[in-house]
């Protein structure tokens, strides 16, 4: 009889040591656990909507850059038509393009020497897409984090080289 009361003991003991000990929860480690689930459960309801702004702002910033670099161009174009409104930027330009000399001019053709970007070439179109907005370490960490990739337009043809930040 000894024998089995001796090994109940020991079971009891043993099922004793077993139970979970609880853990006091202090007001302190309630709020800091309360706030922390408040804090990823906003972090995942805002983040769609922090993403969509982003990109939209991305989007926005790549349009403007375009937008500068066509106004450029339109300037540019302007100052040329401007150039050849009057009388002497019309002889300019046909002395330019069709080597037309007045009466008792004498043209004279030098070779070897380095052409010159001449003011009768107009500015490159700019294709949609073609030119990107600056982008720093901080952007394209952003990127990263909310996905964002540009996405060029349709017709932008694969020929043409995307101009990075002016």
């Amino acid at each position: 009889m000894r024998t089995s009361k001796s090994s109940q003991t020991r079971k009891r003991a043993r099922a004793a040591s077993i139970t979970p000990r609880t853990i006091p929860l202090s007001p302190a480690m309630i709020v800091a656990t309360g706030l922390i689930l408040v804090l990823v459960i906003g972090g995942l309801i805002l983040y769609p909507v922090a993403r969509d702004l982003y990109c939209s702002e991305r989007a926005k910033a790549r349009v403007d850059t375009e937008r500068e670099a066509i106004v450029d161009r339109n300037e540019a174009v302007q100052d040329q038509i401007d150039s050849i409104q009057t009388p002497e930027g019309i002889e300019d330009r046909a002395r330019e393009q069709f080597g037309w000399v007045r009466d008792g001019e004498e043209a004279v053709n030098i070779t070897g020497l380095q052409a010159s970007d001449s003011s009768t070439i107009l500015p490159d179109a700019i294709a949609p897409g073609s030119i990107l907005p600056y982008s720093d370490w901080w952007t394209q960490a952003l990127d990263a984090f909310f996905g964002y990739e540009y996405q060029p337009p349709a017709q932008l043809s694969p020929d043409v080289e995307p101009i990075v930040g002016l």
